[in-house]
């Protein structure tokens, strides 16, 4: 706990010096004189012996030190643990390109030091917990909240000490372009009260609660966008504007407690300011969150933020600490590296991969008796889902400062039934990268759900082309082609529908995509592979018509009464319920540039799920067309050879620059409802080798 002491520093000092100025009160006298008028010369001199505690050195409690530093306060016992890095940079003070991979606690320091090199700091870089919370609080006059959202418990001790030792606490949240503020004053509701939060609650019902509680009246969920809030997943938005009004707020308040300017309105009574629908609201909230009509405002939010539970199948590790410079990864990161990899996407989710790790790396291998299908001509589904999954690994491997090295096909064996087709080195350098498509990565994936028809924004369209193009080493020969408007989509449609008519009438396609559905009841166990028939996205009807369909017989009958062109009608109309569709290409088909291919699938894929789009590969045309390719039409009878004619025909006058090129995969995407029911993944072990 460095105590950086009442006096500046040596340059500080000589500067103050140079100015004729010194810290024992000619400072503070001229850098805080233009507050005189608002804050009388006592109260200056009041604020600047006030000493404030902030928890957090982020969002909202790096912009709380630096407005407080320029209001006056002269003392701070401030605690951080973390590091800035380039996500923080939308909205904490101190992230810049100076600043990143440096501890948030320092760099804060810093600046308010240069602005007043007057204050007295006490630090706290290990963060604070039972163990130094006393501490933490020790001397101090006001504390004000700047931990994160989801750091809920510690938070919650922290209110509740400063409580018991007579404190007054201030929280302000940022919350869309707003701010919303609550006053705890030692002789008021407490954090748990007003709150109403008890032990037998729900983790995830806690942060609710805090939520609600904090803005009873809320006016950003006009217009927040709820594909960007997970309470499971513990994300949401936030933005800079919001964090500068929750410093105005709380600093306003820290002053009219310490000089006695005004009535604190304390909890129960909460404050809203939103500049954006330019509503100032404010009240009281008898009871805190027991209050009755609170109590139903929480219900109903439950509903929208709660609900579901999270997306079933979805199991995401905990990461590993960042691995330093010259550091050996630990097992622990090796495997977070693996399981990055099995969370990559495949047909009908068959998991065509096996995972080799050696000291400093882990080798990708081909599991070519994972799938037979007529789909997979020459194995290029798998080889294209083990590029997915070599993308994975790459993008987790970066996250954790493993400097990852990819080879892909290290060794020229295309022929062989198990093939190395890509192998990572790890070269550790202590740098987080990668960190948007990280987080995204295991929210990924297949979205069968009807989408809006809404076209997707040129801007995405461009942006995810130029990241395809202008990619890593080996995607220079990869090619991103997009559709979005009504009447594209609409003859896009027609073309699948002849697609889909081939994969229903065929008794190897229909038994070979009935063997991978799951249709037995979801299980205890988080295991498996194949499709859930809840995956499948049917709904009720749809999956009773899929059970009555199972047998080939009773599907041949179907068929033969037009009932069976339902599904290829289903594929049609997801088409035209989407906002555009994308065509994936390479140059060529041998190994190498598949695998670029399945790396550039991911990638795009990942981007799309940043963004807030849904996403459904729509792969039985474009894989038909390659063996069509590659092999003629022998593989086809007339009448499929028909409907790929005209199907193919189409697509290639929607997507004219694809002539002579390899189609890898087609997908449309679009704003849509959040998956309920996802995949399984196999255990971790049956992909590694016994050694």
């Amino acid at each position: 706990m460095p105590d950086t002491g009442t006096d500046a520093g040596a340059g500080a000092k000589s500067k103050l010096a140079a100015l004729g100025l010194d810290c024992h009160g000619s400072y503070v006298d001229e850098a805080f004189c233009r507050n005189l008028g608002l804050v009388d010369y006592a109260g200056q001199q009041k604020l600047h012996n006030t000493r404030v505690a902030i928890a957090g050195m982020g969002g909202v409690g790096g912009v709380h030190l630096m407005t407080l530093a320029r209001t006056g306060i002269g003392a701070f016992n401030v605690a951080d643990m973390d590091s800035f890095a380039v996500a923080n940079v939308n909205r904490q003070f101190g992230a810049t390109l100076d600043s990143f991979g440096r501890p948030k606690l320092d760099v804060m320091v810093e600046l308010a030091s240069s602005v007043n090199p007057c204050i007295c700091f006490k630090t706290f870089p290990e963060g604070i917990s039972d163990a130094n919370l006393d501490t933490f609080l020790q001397g101090v006059d006001i504390v004000v909240d700047g931990i994160d959202f989801f750091a809920f418990e510690i938070r919650r001790r922290l209110f509740k000490r400063a409580h018991e030792l007579g404190i007054p606490v201030i929280t302000a949240g940022p919350l869309g372009f707003s701010t919303a503020v609550l006053v705890f004053m030692p002789d008021g509701m407490g954090f748990d009260e007003y709150f109403d939060i008890h032990d037998e609650l729900p983790e995830k019902h806690r942060y609710l609660h805090f939520a609600m509680g904090l803005a009873p009246r809320a006016t950003h969920l006009a217009y927040l966008d709820r594909r960007f809030v997970d309470i499971h997943e513990k994300r949401g938005p936030s933005l800079h504007i919001a964090c500068q009004l929750c410093a105005a707020m709380t600093a306003t308040e820290v002053v009219r407690i310490v000089l006695g300017k005004g009535r604190v309105r304390a909890v129960p009574c909460f404050t809203q300011f939103d500049p954006y629908v330019g509503k100032f609201r404010k009240g009281r909230l008898p009871m805190g969150n027991r209050n009755p009509l609170q109590r139903i405002k929480i219900a109903v939010a439950k509903k929208l933020f709660l609900g579901g539970g999270g997306r079933e199948g979805l199991v995401v590790p905990s990461k590993p600490q960042l691995v330093r410079r010259g550091e050996a990864a630990l097992v622990e990161a090796t495997e977070y590296v693996i399981r990055a990899g099995m969370q990559a996407p495949s047909g009908d989710n068959v998991q065509p991969w096996r995972f080799s790790p050696f000291d400093g790396g882990v080798d990708v291998i081909l599991r070519s008796e994972a799938d037979h299908s007529f789909f997979n001509y020459r194995q290029i589904a798998s080889l294209v889902a083990c590029g997915a999954a070599v993308e994975n690994m790459r993008i987790a491997a970066a996250a954790i400062g493993l400097g990852p090295r990819v080879t892909l096909v290290p060794d020229p064996v295309e022929q062989a039934v198990s093939p190395v087709v890509a192998r990572l080195e790890f070269v550790p350098d202590g740098l987080e990268r990668e960190g948007v498509l990280h987080a995204a990565l295991w929210r990924r994936c297949t979205n069968r759900n009807m989408f809006s028809a809404k076209p997707i924004p040129h801007e995405v369209c461009e942006r995810l082309s130029r990241m395809v193009s202008s990619g890593h080493s080996g995607l220079e020969d990869v090619k991103l082609h997009w559709v979005t408007g009504k009447s594209e989509r609409k003859s896009l449609a027609r073309a699948l529908f002849l697609a889909d008519r081939i994969r229903v009438e065929r008794q190897d396609l229909h038994e070979y995509f009935m063997s991978m559905v799951r249709f037995d009841a979801p299980r205890e166990s988080v295991s498996g592979d194949g499709l859930p028939l809840k995956n499948l996205c049917a709904g009720v009807a749809g999956e009773q018509f899929l059970k009555l369909i199972r047998p080939w017989k009773a599907m041949r009958l179907a068929n033969l009464t037009g009932v069976g062109r339902l599904m290829p009608m289903h594929s049609a109309l997801g088409m035209m319920r989407s906002g555009g569709a994308g065509l994936l290409t390479v140059g060529k088909a041998d190994m190498q540039s598949v695998l670029h291919g399945g790396l550039a699938v991911e990638r795009v894929w990942i981007m799309l799920e940043h963004m807030g789009f849904a996403f459904q590969p729509m792969t039985a045309i474009t894989l038909f067309r390659l063996r069509e390719m590659l092999e003629g039409g022998e593989a086809f009878s007339d009448t499929h050879n028909g409907f790929m004619r005209e199907a193919w025909s189409i697509v290639s006058e929607l997507f004219p620059e694809v002539k002579g090129r390899i189609p890898l995969m087609l997908f449309r995407a679009g704003m849509g409802p959040r998956l309920k029911y996802g995949t399984y993944r196999r255990e971790l072990h049956s992909f590694i080798p016994a050694s």
